[in-house]
């Protein structure tokens, strides 16, 4: 019984030791693949871990990339990427199609196109693969309003969430209608 104690108190610290460490999550409106196998969406899973040496490579819509300082990174339709860490620095290492960047700080991820070092002039950029202009249209303002917009209704649906009415005689005056507790009235 001892030994069996101390193989599994062994192996539990090894499986520690060995654990790597998230670099960021991906999500995605079509299927993808990550680490070689096919991920689809819409299982009630709304983001993929990525880890250490991870190969990502987008499906027929973009997916994003989102790293754990707020980062993130959106990779074209069929484009290839691959994912690691410099010290505690992530790494993107575009292998082909295009990516749309947007970073918190200059040095928040490191860039590369295949294996050459990008170094961001701005927190805002694009990288690509095989031609010197990205493919069109597939990262417009359209996205960008798009996004933002989400985020403002997203915003929006909060606030109007938390001072929607009371939804039980419970959250308004006492509970019987009577005031005293600052409560709003009973609908």
């Amino acid at each position: 019984m001892r030994r069996t104690v101390q193989f599994l108190a062994v192996v539990m610290a090894l499986a520690v030791a060995l654990a790597q460490t998230q670099v960021a999550t991906i999500t995605s409106d079509s299927s993808f693949q990550l680490r070689g196998a096919g991920v689809t969406p819409g299982q009630g899973v709304p983001s993929w871990p990525v880890m250490p040496g991870d190969t990502i490579q987008a499906g027929s819509s973009p997916l994003t990339l989102t790293f754990l300082d707020g980062s993130t990174i959106i990779l074209s339709p069929g484009g290839k990427a691959k994912v690691d860490l410099s010290g505690k620095t992530p790494v993107f290492q575009l292998q082909s199609g295009e990516a749309h960047y947007s970073l918190k700080t200059l040095a928040s991820v490191k860039l590369e196109q295949l294996k050459t070092a990008v170094v961001p002039k701005d927190l805002v950029g694009d990288l690509s693969i095989g031609s010197s202009k990205l493919a069109a249209g597939w990262w417009t303002t359209g996205h960008t309003l798009a996004v933002i917009g989400g985020a403002a209704g997203a915003a929006a649906l909060a606030v109007g969430v938390a001072k929607g009415r009371p939804s039980s005689p419970g959250q308004c005056n006492n509970g019987q209608g009577n005031g005293g507790n600052g409560l709003p009235n009973c609908p």
